[in-house]
């Protein structure tokens, strides 16, 4: 059934009334009309059934039916960082990795990024960024709407760090040595539900200051295994993982 993120203030008692760009898609789009259902979620992270009881000049106003008991996100409260990576990349991850459960994403200015953030586009492209997420979080039943920010630098994560019972850095040198973390022992010492911060690095991977500073910090190093993944699937891959112990394994 579709869904739809809707701000509080979009509730009047039993009702709801959606507007603009989504009141186009249930109309224009999905073709729906009174009697037709849908789902709601809230700023709370509540999830609704509705009924429309009208459909008009761009405004859809519809009737609370039923509350839906039903949750779809990871008990581990992952927010990925990662660092600048080519835009169509940067997009897709976005959206299999709200797909997967992400809670939040951060994207930082990596030294060995490619692709340079531009100041003078950061809200066109952060619009789009939210509303890919969106999207993937509609369909996807999810009942948390993922937050998208970006920061200059590496070393700007430090800073918000001590919001997170813990940071992984996610590192393919990471599966070579001998003196890191593997995520499985990082779980294992881990009590859910927790909030995570992973960092991951762009294609051509962590500078050697930036891996360095991230030690400095006490962050923990882990690996996703043997293979060296790309950018863009690293955070995809943790995320399943993570599925796979708390969701599927338990």
């Amino acid at each position: 059934m579709q869904r739809y993120f809707i701000q509080n203030e979009d509730v009047e008692g039993e009702q709801v009334v959606l507007q603009g760009e989504q009141a186009h898609h249930i109309e224009r789009v999905m073709r729906m009309s009174a009697g037709d259902e849908f789902i709601c979620v809230d700023e709370n992270e509540k999830a609704a059934k509705f009924t429309i009881t009208s459909v008009h000049a761009q405004k859809v106003t519809a009737q609370f039916s039923e509350t839906i008991e039903t949750c779809a996100e990871l008990p581990v409260r992952v927010t990925i960082a990662q660092a600048d990576i080519k835009g169509d990349r940067f997009e897709w991850m976005l959206q299999k990795a709200t797909e997967l459960g992400a809670f939040g994403f951060i994207g930082f200015g990596g030294k060995h990024s490619v692709v340079k953030w531009d100041e003078k586009k950061q809200d066109k492209k952060l619009t789009r960024y939210k509303k890919i997420v969106q999207e993937a979080a509609e369909q996807s039943e999810r009942l948390r709407l993922p937050a998208v920010q970006h920061v200059a630098s590496a070393k700007e994560l430090l800073s918000i760090a001590d919001r997170y019972d813990v940071v992984w850095v996610v590192s393919e040198q990471s599966g070579r040595g001998t003196n890191h973390h593997a995520l499985y022992d990082q779980l294992e010492a881990l009590h859910s539900p927790v909030s995570a911060l992973a960092i991951l690095g762009p294609e051509g991977g962590f500078s050697e200051s930036e891996f360095q500073l991230f030690q400095d910090a006490g962050f923990a190093s882990i690996s996703l295994g043997p293979r060296i993944l790309r950018a863009e699937t690293a955070s995809t891959a943790l995320l399943s993982m993570l599925s796979y112990e708390y969701e599927i394994k338990r």
